[in-house]
């Protein structure tokens, strides 16, 4: 695998939302949310049950939005990751974000399925991070593909990756109150939550 693999996930010119919701409080809703809240590129809610979601057009399946897609948030139950990691294969996606939980945290179940989403990510050349995790900040792209925190740090010079979301938050949180000055522009660093 190529470093553009790693390019479309932290600078991605598509995004395509799996899960996206209009439902406040969910997690397809916040990610929707926080993704348009800065990012430039083009933002593409998946949802079979939705025209449109908070003013996109939404598509029923990833293999049916016409334009290519760089990056894919899968927001559903972990059992139909497999099914999406094999559609962005086919779809040519680069990388993958499996916020779902019920992985090898669950035990034997969550183990196999973990398993079926990484042979169908290498069978199709697709980066993943997750499955469970909080998502991403790219402070680069202004993109904050995280269902927690609406607030994004201003790009910098510092890249933090953790397995934990609960630090990943924390740092995210000191940067973001660390890197505003008394005029309120901020200058900070890219965070990303696998």
């Amino acid at each position: 695998m190529s470093i553009n693999n790693l390019d479309k996930i932290f600078e991605p010119n598509s995004i395509a939302i799996v899960g996206a919701s209009e439902r406040e409080g969910s997690v397809g809703y916040a990610l929707v949310n926080n993704i348009r809240n800065g990012y430039k590129g083009k933002i593409i809610p998946i949802n079979p049950k939705r025209k449109t979601i908070l003013g996109y057009k939404a598509y029923p399946s990833i293999a049916e939005v016409p334009d290519p897609v760089d990056l894919v948030v899968i927001a559903t139950p972990i059992t139909t990751a497999p099914q999406y990691i094999a559609e962005c294969a086919q779809k040519g996606v680069g990388g993958a974000i499996v916020i779902s939980a019920g992985g090898k945290e669950v035990g034997e179940k969550g183990k196999a399925i973990e398993k079926q989403i990484l042979k169908k990510a290498h069978e199709g050349n697709v980066r993943i991070i997750g499955p469970n995790c909080a998502g991403i900040f790219s402070a680069r792209s202004d993109l904050n593909a995280n269902f927690a925190s609406r607030t994004s740090p201003l790009t910098g010079n510092l890249a933090f990756v953790s397995q934990s979301g609960a630090i990943c938050s924390s740092i995210h949180d000191y940067a973001v109150l660390f890197t505003t000055t008394p005029s309120g522009r901020k200058s900070a660093s890219v965070i990303s939550s696998p």
